[in-house]
């Protein structure tokens, strides 16, 4: 009989021990749960964000085609863009080029990008030259570029001097012009790239 009171003093701990085992253990899961329910729904939110933004892609695929080609998500600068006119300049007889100060326009903190007025002047034999260098223009630069102004006028009259150039296969200034454009292109604001 000494040991009865062992015995019950033993079981009971062993009770208390399990018990509170258990209440442990069910604290753990449901925290668990809890816890694996809301990174479920986090997930899901992802997906759907994720799906939406896929839609979004495939409702726009030929504006984004666009821009790729037009290299909108590579940042230029006015380097590669002065040796984009160089090449482009096509039968031009003489191009002069200036790049005004560049803005930095904000859609919304994380979409910027930069604006730049360049004026150009060209010299050309015939006017069909300065279309033709319009159009390249249009296709190849770097950017998007949006007429702002196009002004062409008469250069060196004809003349004995005028014929004898094009006779030496020398091309005279006949047609003139000044082109005016806004330059769009991908900007940060932290520095020029």
């Amino acid at each position: 009989m000494k040991f009865e009171p062992f015995l019950m003093l033993g079981l009971g701990c062993g009770f208390t021990f399990g018990l509170w085992v258990t209440l442990n253990f069910k604290n753990v899961q449901s925290t668990n749960f809890i816890k694996s329910t809301t990174e479920k729904r986090a997930l899901q939110i992802q997906i759907k964000s994720l799906e939406d933004d896929l839609i979004f892609l495939r409702r726009h695929q030929k504006e984004l085609e666009f821009l790729f080609e037009k290299g909108w998500f590579i940042p230029k600068n006015r380097l590669i863009a002065g040796d984009v006119l160089e090449k482009l300049r096509g039968s031009l007889n003489n191009i002069q080029y200036t790049f005004e100060p560049e803005t930095i326009k904000c859609l919304e903190e994380t979409y910027t990008f930069k604006s730049t007025k360049i004026v150009l002047e060209v010299r050309a034999l015939l006017e069909s030259d300065i279309y033709a260098f319009l159009n390249r223009v249009s296709d190849k630069f770097p950017g998007i570029l949006t007429p702002q102004e196009i002004i062409l006028t008469r250069g060196e009259e004809l003349s004995e001097k005028t014929l004898l150039m094009l006779r030496q296969n020398k091309r005279p200034d006949f047609v003139r012009g000044k082109l005016v454009f806004e330059w769009f292109a991908m900007g940060t604001k932290d520095h020029e790239n």
